[in-house]
């Protein structure tokens, strides 16, 4: 896809004035980019010298990098260098599911609207274990991670602990727990062994 941006638009965008989120894996800011397309830019957390954490920049890639679905949320592109790793997303005017539900406009969305929204995560959700190839499950499915855009349709986001399995039906054994807690299922917490049904619990 053509891009009508620079990485130096980009970096105009990393301002205070312009942060919309904050999270343990970096920065979310605004950007305006010269066409005016509006742009959602995470600085992922700095890695410190000598460590291979990458606070999810290749899962990311590796992931959103080569699905397209109307409920997942779409990578326009990165930059990168020994400094810092920006991700650029489209824009979502709406935030997350969570900060609809419970910020300071909390509890405002009426039951048809919550119902359409739970029912295009499912649909993005689906996509992901059953049409992908290999199937992609995401690990840390929470309403922080529910995007939405300006008509309140919802777009799964934030694949940085997402993780490819070779068959649908099967299970892979994980090294230690990645998620939320509160949102990991039960069966992952208690045997490391994860798969789709993770996500959907």
């Amino acid at each position: 896809q053509r891009l009508d941006f620079t990485c130096d638009d980009v970096l105009d965008s990393l301002k205070e004035d312009n942060i919309i989120g904050k999270g343990g894996a970096g920065i979310v800011y605004k950007g305006v980019m010269p066409s005016g397309e509006l742009v959602a830019v995470k600085r992922l957390a700095t890695m410190s010298h000598g460590s291979t954490h990458d606070h999810g920049f290749n899962a990311e890639i590796q992931t959103l990098g080569r699905i397209r679905h109307r409920h997942i949320v779409r990578l326009l592109g990165f930059c990168s260098n020994h400094e810092t790793n920006l991700l650029v997303y489209e824009y979502m005017p709406n935030g997350s599911l969570g900060e609809v539900l419970h910020g300071k406009k909390g509890g405002h969305l009426h039951w048809d609207t919550r119902y359409k929204i739970a029912l295009e995560a499912a649909k993005g959700l689906c996509y992901l274990h059953h049409d992908c190839s290999p199937l992609i499950v995401h690990r840390d499915v929470k309403s922080n991670n529910i995007l939405l855009d300006s008509n309140f349709e919802a777009h799964v986001a934030d694949f940085g602990l997402a993780k490819f399995l070779q068959d649908s039906g099967t299970s892979e054994c994980m090294s230690a727990i990645a998620g939320s807690y509160g949102y990991i299922a039960p069966e992952y917490a208690y045997t490391l062994k994860v798969d789709e049904k993770s996500d959907v619990y």
